[in-house]
């Protein structure tokens, strides 16, 4: 066992699996989930025949590289529940017989430079249900993780590849900050919030295609201290560009998601098509966008800290205003993030305004469901390298 110092929010080490009790389990979701290969040595050096027990629920392609997947059958539930929904795999041999994968999800472990950081996904219901509904700010903090291989990282950031200079690191923590300070600042409406994101990420961007970096790190700097001297109040004032959302915009993009994922969010975005008056056909009613300002201010207006929650968890799940996963430039990763932040205002006012009240359970299928499409299937599969 190793030990690793890990950056991470306080809510981490309040997680642990509802297993059965998930609406929508990942073991019933037909994931593409990789056995890696210190796990699959552990399987082939059993006795004959539970030996021959695993092959049969795996799938297993090429030699070198050798690749194993888990199985799952026509239904979309892994061969390895029994039936009562549990993990034969768990209740036999133990933890440490998991596959990486199954083991840590979800649970994540970044490498930022000589730092570490570990948050949760979204995609997983208890998640969710732990990260959106604290009403105070995610607070972080620093402690000591035992692991089994504490070189191991689901992921790695490519400071470089963003900020060619040495002090590519302190730039992204800089930038990192102030996003998170901007997105915590709550003298200010969400979407306001959005906006001073969106012009740190802008003047940075700008910065980087001039090759001023350390410039960068000082416009974070500066940005800290403004928001400590309230000098955005301004943009409280009338609706702010953030606040504007393209519903047939949003509603498309949806769709699309829907093709590729389950029954849950399809019946998410079913009951908030209906709540906003979208037809089947995808018609939208006249004043769609004042109608939606209105739902927002009835059902979510007094839960931003919910949106707000979300909004700092992508800022840790991506490696922003970097990405951990794909190299684009920072003004595309804060578009990204203003859409998914739309995205999920979209189906919570809907589904809300459908039922004529905020109801939490439906809030974390909705975002969960969102975000097992969005990162795992549009944004990259489930898999530990």
């Amino acid at each position: 066992m190793g030990k690793q110092k890990v950056y991470q929010p306080e809510y981490y080490k309040k997680f642990s699996c509802i297993v059965g009790d998930c609406n929508d389990n990942c073991c019933r979701n037909a994931w593409i989930i990789m056995i890696d290969k210190v796990t699959y040595g552990k399987y082939m050096a059993l006795e004959d025949g539970e030996r021959e027990g695993f092959l049969k629920n795996i799938i297993v392609r090429g030699e070198e590289p050798l690749q194993a997947f888990i199985a799952f059958d026509e239904n979309g539930l892994c061969r390895f529940l029994d039936d009562r929904g549990r993990c034969t795999i768990h209740l036999k041999y133990g933890h440490e017989f998991l596959s990486s994968v199954c083991r840590t999800y979800p649970r994540r472990i970044c490498k930022v430079g000589n730092d570490t950081e570990a948050f949760l996904e979204l995609s997983c219901e208890a998640a969710a249900r732990l990260v959106l509904f604290d009403k105070g700010i995610i607070k972080f903090e620093e402690v000591v993780h035992e692991r089994d291989d504490p070189n191991k990282y689901n992921c790695i950031l490519a400071e470089k590849e963003y900020a060619p200079t040495e002090n590519a690191i302190r730039i992204f923590w800089k930038l990192r900050t102030a996003s998170i300070a901007a997105a915590q600042s709550r003298q200010y409406k969400l979407s306001a919030r959005m906006l001073i994101i969106g012009s740190l990420i802008k003047q940075a961007d700008e910065l980087f295609k001039a090759g001023r970096y350390d410039e960068a790190a000082r416009l974070g700097e500066e940005y800290l201290e403004r928001l400590d001297s309230d000098q955005y109040c301004n943009l409280d004032e009338g609706r702010s560009a953030a606040d504007e959302l393209d519903v047939r915009f949003i509603n498309e993009l949806l769709k699309k998601l829907e093709l590729r994922e389950s029954a849950l969010l399809s019946r998410c975005l079913a009951q908030a098509r209906e709540g906003l008056g979208i037809t089947p056909e995808g018609e939208l009613p006249e004043n769609i966008a004042d109608d939606f300002h209105r739902f927002y201010d009835m059902y979510l207006a007094d839960k931003e800290y919910i949106l707000e929650n979300y909004v700092v968890n992508h800022i840790l799940t991506d490696g922003f205003p970097f990405n951990y996963y794909k190299e684009d430039s920072i003004m595309k990763n804060y578009r990204e993030l203003l859409i998914k932040y739309n995205m999920v205002r979209f189906l919570l006012v809907g589904v809300s305004r459908r039922n004529l009240k905020f109801d939490k359970r439906r809030a974390v299928e909705c975002v969960s469901s969102f975000s097992r499409a969005y990162d795992h299937i549009v944004g990259g599969v489930l898999v530990m390298k």
